[in-house]
């Protein structure tokens, strides 16, 4: 069973490494890392894509990444029967168009537990402490 699960991975940290451990328990884990011109956070990506991608592709749980450029492409690209989203997005929600594809392709959706770690809280403490 193929298991795909995507994201931007900026500044690797737990809560990515529990994300992409607790994904590859439900089968042969695949990884689209987003590509530097997607991610539409302001001062973001820090690290660049390749780094990112070299990152999560030396992690023992991941049979394969690849740069792609958002979660669309990576679900054209692997055509998965699973997709694995982080604990966060129950409660933001996935975009209508993945949800669209995945009904559309027979893919199942799936979260991981929740993380306490977010690059985006990471970032707000370093902030706070200089």
């Amino acid at each position: 069973m193929i298991v795909l699960a995507n994201g931007v991975f900026d500044l690797f940290h737990v809560g990515h490494l529990r994300y992409l451990e607790q994904a590859s328990k439900f089968g042969d884990l695949v990884v689209g890392v987003t590509k530097d011109v997607n991610v539409n956070k302001k001062g973001r990506p820090i690290v660049p894509e390749l780094e990112r991608l070299e990152l999560v592709k030396a992690l023992r749980c991941i049979s394969d990444a690849r740069l792609c450029l958002d979660s669309l492409d990576a679900l054209r690209e692997w055509q998965p029967d699973v997709f694995v989203k982080g604990s966060d997005y129950r409660k933001k929600g996935l975009l209508d168009s993945e949800i669209e594809y995945c009904k559309r392709n027979g893919i199942e959706i799936r979260f991981t537990n929740p993380n306490p770690q977010t690059t985006t809280g990471i970032i707000e403490r370093i902030k706070c402490s200089s």
